[in-house]
């Protein structure tokens, strides 16, 4: 025991001696040359990940942060480090500096440990990095396979946590800080066409598993979609509804406040990948030049610092369209027929939807969201005003969210269709039930759809069928029926040649009441036909028992 302390005393003495008298060169090549030779006996090999390299940040620094992260809340460690922020969607676990965790991966132990120092300068500034050891044997283990799937691994809890957020152009920069988009609007309660949602969703979803494909055939892996129609028919909730369902970030882009092509350049490329650039009213944005009419307009002065057609091409299929991947584009409009047809064209804008005033169906999907009703007796007075009446979505959802009565909400609904009519100068216009089948409404809606643009040979790319639903033949044939009994038959099956339709409805209101008191009647007598049936059902039984008993007499 004697001898060890000696043995230790005299290094201590060497090191000391060496240290005062050496030179600083010489120390530092005698230090190299002691690690070389004792590393000849070491089995041990390690990484080293710093946050920052070469003044970027290191994206293996950023994914080993997140994949131990994940790691942290099932494993034993003294003390770990937990944070929440706006920008993710769960807790978020890192390690303490100058502590370690094991990590096995297909049977192999890697030791992680993570290290923090202040820098010593004009700006003190935390150094940051995480040590990797593992045995000299599975070197190619962990490079070939193990940081690939630290990699991928980290992407995805990324995507997991990431909220969607709303970025903005400013000052021809993107907002530093984003708003945080806490939209409650999804493709389960967006009110819309049943078959038109289930087009789109399948579309996104086929974009989103599509990237390997796009590779293939040598095309950019991006997507445009065109969304048309009146005001207030849920352009702007359809928007947040694609955000929600792919967990995409909104870049909202205003054209009439970017300067030049250079600054939309600079916007497009700075936005991140698997986002959604939205333009809305790309009508009334900027005026752009029809490259298809041939002729070459002049460009006058006041005009040379405005965005060009050919610069917002160059996002969609030109140079910039190859930086970045995973892009959607949104463009919204209240008039397709005033944009450029070169922003129509399939690569550009591939899907076109056409959103229209508010339909019966997507009335009901609005009173089951806002009321909690899937039917009511005045339900059918609305499906006949519904069709003569060019009402939007967002007009009907005001009219319902006043109040939480299903029966007070329709009834000022039904009030504020029937306005609308008498204001349109449509009072006479006769419910549905009652108009001819060749004789469609002339303020009925055209149904929302979905249209897929063609390519230059005049075939379509998506091969798509247009949804929409399917007439109801049955229906019409029932209405046909009905009317012809109402004008040509009389109380006693007469002829009435001077019977008038529009009598029927010339008062809305008086009719709606006419039909309530009709429904109420209806109601009481099967009410007094189901108590005659257990009536009947009774007697039957009592007659059976005194048969029973005559016999045994």
């Amino acid at each position: 025991m004697n001898s060890l302390w000696a043995f230790l005393a005299s290094i201590a003495l060497i090191r000391t001696t060496l240290y005062n008298y050496l030179p600083e060169s010489l120390r530092l090549y005698i230090s190299s040359r002691f690690k070389e030779w004792t590393n000849r006996f070491t089995t041990e090999e390690t990484m080293v990940f710093k946050d920052y390299q070469s003044s970027k940040m290191n994206q293996l620094f950023q994914a080993a942060n997140l994949y131990l992260g994940e790691s942290l809340p099932t494993i034993s460690i003294p003390r770990v480090t937990v944070e929440k922020t706006e920008s993710v969607r769960n807790l978020s676990f890192s390690m303490e500096k100058n502590t370690e965790m094991t990590d096995v991966f297909e049977n192999v132990a890697m030791r992680w440990r993570y290290f923090s120092d202040c820098s010593q300068g004009m700006h003190k500034q935390d150094i940051r990095w995480y040590e990797l050891s593992f045995h000299k044997l599975h070197k190619g283990l962990v490079t070939k396979s193990y940081l690939p799937h630290i990699l991928e691994r980290a992407n995805t809890i990324k995507e997991r946590n990431r909220v969607v957020q709303l970025h903005t152009a400013t000052h021809d920069f993107w907002t530093p800080k984003p708003v945080v988009i806490q939209h409650p609007m999804t493709f389960q309660t967006l009110a819309m066409n049943g078959n038109l949602k289930k087009e789109i969703v399948e579309d996104l979803d086929r974009f989103m598993n599509s990237k390997e494909y796009y590779q293939r055939i040598g095309k950019v892996w991006k997507r445009g979609y065109l969304l048309y129609g009146p005001p207030g028919t849920g352009k702007s909730s359809l928007i947040a509804a694609m955000a929600n369902h792919l967990n995409f970030d909104i870049y909202n882009l205003n054209l009439s406040a970017v300067s030049t092509d250079l600054v939309l350049q600079n916007l497009l490329l700075s936005m991140a990948n698997r986002s959604i650039l939205v333009i809305e009213d790309i009508d009334c944005s900027i005026k752009l030049q029809n490259r298809e009419s041939g002729i070459e307009q002049p460009i006058r002065y006041h005009q040379q610092n405005k965005v060009t057609l050919s610069g917002l091409l160059n996002f969609f299929d030109g140079i910039l369209s190859c930086c970045g991947e995973g892009k959607i584009l949104v463009a919204t409009t209240n008039y397709k027929d005033r944009i450029d047809p070169a922003l129509l064209r399939a690569g550009r804008m591939d899907m076109h939807i056409y959103l229209t005033y508010c339909t019966f169906s997507a009335f009901k999907q609005l009173a089951l969201k806002y009321l909690g009703i899937s039917d009511h007796s005045l339900f059918r007075h609305i499906e006949m005003l519904l069709p003569e009446v060019k009402v939007s979505p967002a007009e009907v959802a005001g009219e319902l969210v006043k109040t939480r009565d299903p029966k007070v909400s329709l009834k000022g609904l039904i009030k504020h269709l029937e306005e609308k009519l008498v204001a349109d100068g449509n009072s006479e216009v006769r419910p549905r039930h009652l108009s001819s089948p060749s004789q469609p409404s002339k303020c009925q809606a055209k149904e929302p759809s979905i249209s897929f643009p063609l390519e230059s040979n005049g075939t379509n790319m998506d091969n798509v069928k247009s949804p929409g639903p399917k007439p109801d033949v049955s229906a019409d044939k029932e209405k046909a029926k009905m009317e012809s009994k109402l004008t040509e038959n009389g109380p006693d099956g007469e002829v009435d040649n001077n019977f008038d339709k529009k009598d029927l409805i010339r008062d809305q209101p008086l009719c709606h009441n006419i039909l309530q008191i009709i429904e109420d009647m209806e109601k009481e007598l099967l009410s007094h036909k189901e108590a005659i049936t257990t009536l009947e059902k009774k007697s039957c039984v009592t007659l059976n028992k005194l048969a029973k008993i005559k016999a045994t007499i």
